[in-house]
């Protein structure tokens, strides 16, 4: 079963970086299926860049669990390099 992590990152970064971080971060994980390929989408936004990290999981009971360990450690890892995250500014109340 192919699982989806989506990271939504700040425009400026090295995104060749950061792609290789996060597959190294899925080939890594423990849920994810031996000898499967691991794909890093790069996708540019008006906000920032969406970045999606395309593995397949071991056991398909295991789905909830690859994709939070995939978030967990790619946030980790991204963060290693000094990369910031896109946020939309929260609106304000009046």
């Amino acid at each position: 079963m192919l699982c989806v992590a989506d990271f939504y990152l700040h425009p400026d970064h090295d995104a060749l970086a950061a792609s290789r971080r996060l597959e190294a971060v899925a080939k890594d994980s423990a849920f994810r299926k031996p000898n499967s390929p691991v794909t890093v989408i790069v996708l540019e936004k008006p906000w920032g860049t969406h970045d999606r990290l395309k593995a397949y999981v071991n056991e398909s009971r295991e789905p909830f669990l690859f994709l939070t360990d995939l978030t967990i450690r790619g946030k980790e890892a991204l963060r290693a390099l000094g990369i910031r995250f896109a946020h939309i500014p929260y609106a304000e109340t009046k």
